[in-house]
């Protein structure tokens, strides 16, 4: 939150590193008898749970600032960082270290939350102060339904912890997934029944009503409950308090911060050793933040953006870039652009100098698939490494809308009007050009292809190719990038990997160093024992 609360001294021994024996879940008890006395000390445990949001994104330790790197596990995304590779290819195993981190910051949420949740009725708040009280059991049951989710998305059956442990109780083992939805939507209910559907200026970042509905909504759709994920997602919509941006690419102006289409969205501060590292991580290496590129989007992705204009004349200026490569990328769907940095396309770097994609870029090289990401990328000489200002939005309203699309389509209930309120919405925002969708025409691909197009390198796209299916794609697919030939001047698909998916790969396997620890913990089919 950008208005943070300064911890007592007892907080930062408790919660302030991300290496605590705190987050050692699940080995002791974690709360202290001299701490849980006032309500200040139950909104410093809070902001605890907050923090895991924040720590510091590694490819060991992905924070969920890194969310967007789910994405680089389906087609739209090839990434240079070895951890995601080897998911993406079906080469991972127990030992491979982002299993691993995933696992241990998702329980490191769940700990901190349950040691909220367990000690917060012992303490005494005045008693017009009440709301205040359910507020922070509703957002502390949010976050843990929300850290619940990553967990049950990547490995299906997980441990269902919900209380603080004694070593005695640690050795525990995996749950039914339908078990864990059950408990994610009992704690969403709270969350729904007591957070606010807005807070002052003070307070922005905080979870809201919106917010515990959205998850809902994902948890609805997730288990192919579309009537409930259709009711929700309207009530979200119902709540009149979030509309789209008229500009796309305002969504995610560091700048427009806070603005009317974020529902959830994760604070940092720049400047402060308190920022975001996914610019570090997404940028080029022209970029202030002397990016990674670790994302490098695929011409899997690009096709799906349509074509709505005519090409422009064919430059002078433009003579570095082949003709073929020109008018392949040129004319499409404005979010294209928005989304990706491409041959021909411009940015503004470091010293707010402008650059022509790739000729005028350092180390263009580092993308595989000679695209790279643009979304959510600070340009000019706002990024700082590994201290970016940009908050980084896990729920937004558009999402909410193709969820809609989606849960009334599937259930035969889409009508114009329904169609008109959500991915018609979405189109006519993108751009005018957009030919909109008649609801007597429209199939579940349309809706699916509309995803793809909104919501790429925002790692929502993960959860959703696993419920349609689409990570197999015929036993394998082909990342693709792009090939030019220097004498003929042609331009071509080239094949930068063929990965494999097999039915096991489905969920990941339960990390080796857990089940080292705890011998009741089983192992997802198709890995080692």
């Amino acid at each position: 939150m950008k208005n943070k609360i300064i911890l007592l001294a007892v907080m930062l021994t408790l919660f302030a590193s991300c290496e605590d024996l705190l987050d050692k879940q699940p080995l002791d008890k974690i709360s202290e008898a001299t701490f849980w006395l006032s309500p200040k000390d139950a909104d410093a445990g809070l902001q605890a749970c907050y923090d895991v949001l924040q720590c510091r994104g590694t490819s060991k330790n992905p924070a969920y600032e890194l969310w967007g790197m789910m994405d680089a596990l389906t087609p739209i995304s090839y990434s240079r960082n070895g951890g995601y590779n080897s998911i993406a290819e079906g080469t991972h195993d127990p030992g491979n270290g982002l299993v691993n981190g995933y696992w241990n910051v998702a329980y490191k949420g769940i700990a901190r939350c349950n040691d909220v949740l367990d000690n917060i009725d012992d303490i005494p708040y005045p008693d017009n102060e009440s709301d205040i009280k359910a507020r922070v059991k509703g957002e502390a049951s949010f976050l843990r339904a929300l850290y619940y989710y990553q967990l049950i998305v990547a490995f299906g059956d997980v441990p269902l912890i919900l209380s603080v442990q004694e070593v005695s109780e640690a050795m525990v083992p995996r749950a039914p997934q339908n078990e864990i939805i059950q408990a994610m939507h009992k704690d969403l209910d709270i969350a729904v029944n007591s957070l606010p559907v807005s807070y002052s200026s003070t307070e922005i970042g905080r979870a809201t009503k919106g917010a515990a509905l959205t998850l809902k909504t994902k948890i609805h759709l997730f288990e192919e409950d579309w009537d409930g994920a259709a009711s929700t997602s309207k009530q979200v919509i119902d709540l009149g308090v979030y509309s789209l941006q008229p500009n796309f690419k305002d969504v995610f102006n560091w700048k427009n911060e806070n603005n009317s289409e974020v529902i959830f969205d994760i604070q940092f501060i720049s400047y402060v050793d308190d920022g975001a590292t996914f610019d570090k991580m997404y940028a080029t290496r022209s970029h202030s933040s002397w990016g990674w590129s670790w994302l490098s989007p695929t011409l899997w992705l690009v096709d799906k953006f349509e074509k709505i204009d005519e090409n422009p004349e064919y430059t002078i200026e433009d003579e570095r870039i082949q003709p073929d490569v020109y008018e392949y990328f040129e004319g499409r769907d404005p979010r294209m652009d928005a989304t990706i940095l491409r041959p021909g396309g411009h940015t503004i770097v470091e010293k707010g100098l402008d650059k022509l994609y790739p000729y005028e870029i350092t180390n263009y090289h580092h993308s595989k698939t000679g695209l790279t990401t643009k979304k959510t990328i600070i340009e000019g000489d706002g990024g700082i490494p590994y201290d970016s200002p940009n908050n980084w939005i896990l729920f937004r309203y558009s999402d909410v809308l193709l969820m809609y699309a989606e849960a009334k389509k599937q259930l035969g209930q889409l009508d114009q009007a329904t169609a008109d309120l959500s991915i018609n919405a979405v189109r006519e925002r993108a751009s005018d050009k957009l030919p909109l969708h008649s609801a007597t025409d429209i199939t579940l691909d349309d809706i699916y292809d509309e995803c793809i197009r909104e919501l790429a390198f925002e790692g929502w796209l993960f959860p959703r190719f696993k419920r349609w299916d689409m990570l197999k794609l015929n036993d394998g697919f082909k990342v693709m990038g792009m090939a030019t030939n220097s004498t003929s001047s042609t331009f071509a698909a080239s094949p930068v990997v063929t990965r494999q998916y097999f039915d096991y790969h489905q969920w990941w396997p339960i990390p080796q160093s857990e089940r080292d620890i705890n011998p009741n913990l089983t192992q997802n089919p198709g890995y080692s024992e």
